[in-house]
């Protein structure tokens, strides 16, 4: 099973290569402060350049989201930079100065540290670019993308509640792992969301025995594997994406030797295929949030988003929240089709 781990690892890596400094070759054909008249291209036919810095993409989630943008900004003949900063701010502050310095017509930031570029993205809006967070509720920005996160992290504790609720009891308590990542602001409320569901929903039918960060597959696995050591009776997990889900899956699949009991299950956020494929197949995965549907839908959201903005579209509100969907085995196969 570890084998065909390190294969899904190595095609993130190849799809993450793929975008961590690419450009289309296509030029802008709008002036950014271009006067409107009868003649003015449609915004059908207008041309962007886009920067986008990511916190990380040697996730899964956002190799397969960036993935499928890539895609409609090539297809659209936009200008474009998809970086990573590899969750470290200073990187994501060069990245952001390189994007005014070169003058595109938005930036969108998923933040490492949000306070660490608040200045940096007022610079920008005041060189006239538009400027979108994801996932952050910043000051500076045209538009958060956001997640209420503590209710997100509910949603999940919940799904595991209700599961821990049919297979233990107070007197055989589900031993839980929690895997975090309280680094970042927004997953810390994300385990918070989680923890305060299991409790209001399980009450006395379980113990959290240890809690792992774990924001890829490869970190999951081997934390996981740790977990086992100390405590071999684990048999709910609950993490905060699709890293410590499918590195969770496979720690499970290994130890149990492919067969996955009933009162054994994972629950997480991001549903991506993999982690879709795993609820289809009963594996250790049970059920995942997810947002938008699939990577295609999500990607199709964000791009019509850049393209909304630069074409001076006003957003009744700065904070734009997405729609939170439980998928598991009643529903995973209607939103796997998407990925095919």
């Amino acid at each position: 099973m570890k084998k065909k781990l390190i294969a899904l690892l190595l095609t993130s890596v190849l799809v993450v290569t793929g975008l961590v400094g690419c450009g289309s070759t296509a030029t802008s054909t709008v002036e950014k402060e271009a006067p409107k008249s009868t003649t003015e291209a449609t915004p059908a036919e207008k041309k962007f350049k886009v920067g986008i810095s990511i916190q990380s993409l040697e996730n899964s989630y956002w190799a397969g989201v960036f993935g499928e943008v890539e895609t409609l900004l090539k297809q659209k003949g936009w200008d474009y930079s998809i970086l990573a900063c590899n969750d470290k701010s200073a990187t994501q502050i060069q990245q952001i100065e390189n994007f005014i310095t070169n003058g595109v017509d938005l930036i969108m930031v998923h933040p490492s540290d949000p306070n660490a570029i608040e200045d940096y993205l007022q610079k920008a809006r005041e060189a006239g670019i538009k400027v979108m967070s994801w996932d952050d509720k910043m000051k500076n920005t045209d538009l958060n993308w956001v997640l209420d996160n503590t209710k997100l992290g509910h949603t999940i504790g919940t799904a595991a509640a209700e599961f821990i609720n049919k297979n233990y009891s107070a007197d055989n308590k589900a031993k839980v792992a929690i895997m975090n990542y309280p680094q970042t602001p927004i997953l810390a409320e994300r385990e918070n969301g989680i923890l305060a569901a299991l409790k209001e929903v399980a009450g006395d039918k379980f113990e959290v025995v240890a809690q792992q960060p774990a924001l890829d597959a490869k970190t999951a696995l081997s934390n996981m594997e740790t977990i086992f050591q100390s405590n071999p009776d684990v048999k709910v997990v609950c993490s905060i994406g699709s890293g410590g889900d499918i590195g969770g899956n496979e720690a499970f699949m290994t130890k149990l030797k492919g067969t996955i009991p009933a009162d054994v299950g994972i629950f997480s956020a991001d549903a991506t295929q993999q982690q879709l494929e795993a609820i289809v197949k009963g594996q250790a995965s049970r059920a995942s949030v997810g947002f938008e549907g699939s990577n295609k839908k999500t990607a199709e959201a964000v791009v019509a988003l850049y393209e909304k903005l630069m074409n001076g579209e006003k957003f009744s509100e700065q904070n734009l929240f997405r729609p939170l969907l439980v998928i598991d085995k009643d529903n995973a196969n209607t939103f796997l089709a998407d990925y095919k």
